[in-house]
């Protein structure tokens, strides 16, 4: 058997494809993924569909040609050709021209899901949280061997050297990584002091950031109960996450900036506070004194015994006068209790009686004309010591005659 170098086989790799007469230009219709544009001006791409994935480049003499901005998602058709790319070990394809033909499926599924999530409130404005001033503990989810864990922790310890940092190390790109991230966002949440949680990775393509678009992860930071932070990608990096977090931060380094304080900016925060506040306390007693001595150089402080005087004077003066309105109005009452006492005594029907009058009466009804008698009639007479019974004997009318 033939001992070949690493070189070796790769030349022979190389050999074989640009032999292939189909693959020295091929058109390839797939979604693109993984999209970077290097500063260099060359762009380079992942193609790939339901079943497998190749590696692509367009040089920046051609990609100034494409007449639009190829993105993570669109569908397109790639001219060029495939061969072994020998220093990075991979089949790529080296594109000479790129058409676009619409959004990939994955791109319309993610679109879908993030329509289905934004009508059901996910991402309103009005359920962010804000995030706490001075944070007790601050939770970290993210990969333990990543740049964006050092970055996060570098940025921490510079702005307040003791803040206390959880950390709860997740992969954050693969299969199973969303579910991953869910367990441990949940754990670190629940740990007590926790008040903000990071959560998030370094920059990447489309496909590397795909566990923050998975539907679990967005609803469990939607309903994790401390406020959350996303911290994915870079600058123009977006994700579901971000959608739902209570605030999106560009860096992870960007994150640790909103989550932590920086401890001698707090510091002289706490010495003004208290410089303002002992100035108000001063500034208080010092008006509070102006006031006592100008209160106690009024004459009636001079002299306390001349307002107790005054008070009692006043006091005396509101006894006479309440004394004088009582005599009056109980006079006004015994003139008006007199009245009715007479009044009454003029109704009371006997009071003729011990006048010398007597009273007649027909079968126990009071007569009070003589047409109600008749020759005969039995009648009572009552006086003022008792009564009389009587028959009349005659019956005259007009005008009463004096009796002799």
């Amino acid at each position: 058997m033939e001992i070949l170098g690493v070189f070796e086989v790769a030349r022979l790799l190389t050999g074989i494809m640009e032999a292939e007469q189909r693959l020295r230009l091929v058109c390839i219709r797939g979604e693109l993924a993984n999209c970077k544009a290097h500063p260099s001006g060359h762009f380079y791409f992942s193609l790939k569909d339901e079943r497998a994935q190749l590696r692509g480049v367009m040089f920046r003499s051609r990609f100034r040609g494409v007449r639009f901005q190829p993105k993570d998602g669109d569908m397109v058709l790639v001219t060029g050709q495939v061969s072994f790319y020998e220093p990075a070990g991979q089949v790529q394809i080296y594109a000479e021209e790129i058409e676009q033909l619409g959004l990939g499926a994955q791109l319309v599924r993610l679109q879908e899901l993030k329509a289905r999530l934004e009508a059901e409130g996910l991402f309103r404005p009005e359920r962010k949280r804000p995030l706490p001033l001075i944070p007790r503990r601050v939770g970290v989810v993210t990969s333990a061997s990543g740049a964006a864990l050092r970055d996060i922790l570098q940025i921490a310890r510079r702005r307040h050297p003791a803040i206390d940092l959880v950390v709860a190390p997740a992969r954050v790109q693969g299969q199973g990584a969303a579910e991953e991230i869910v367990r441990q966002l949940g754990r670190i949440a629940r740990r007590p002091g926790v008040d903000v949680v990071i959560v998030g990775r370094g920059g990447g393509g489309q496909e590397d950031l795909s566990a923050f678009n998975e539907e679990s992860l967005v609803r469990a930071v939607a309903a994790c109960p401390v406020p959350v932070v996303s911290a994915v990608g870079h600058e123009t990096d977006f994700t579901l996450v971000d959608f739902a977090a209570d605030q999106r931060a560009p860096t992870p380094s960007a994150a640790a900036e909103l989550c932590v304080p920086v401890y001698l900016e707090l510091l002289s925060h706490v010495r003004e506070l208290r410089l303002r506040a002992e100035g108000a306390a001063r500034r208080g007693i010092s008006d509070r004194k102006r006031r006592v001595l100008a209160l106690a150089g009024r004459p009636p402080l001079r002299r306390p015994q001349d307002i107790v005087q005054m008070r009692a004077d006043r006091l005396m003066q509101d006894l006479r006068l309440l004394h004088h309105l009582g005599r009056t109005a109980a006079m006004r009452r015994r003139t008006a209790l007199s009245g009715l006492y007479y009044r009454l005594q003029g109704l009371d029907p006997k009071a003729p009686l011990r006048r010398g009058y007597a009273l007649v009466l027909k079968e126990g009804a009071p007569v009070s004309k003589v047409q109600e008698l008749l020759a005969g009639d039995e009648v009572v007479l009552r006086f003022q010591d008792g009564q009389a019974h009587s028959r009349i004997e005659r019956v005259a009318q007009g005008e009463m005659e004096d009796v002799v």
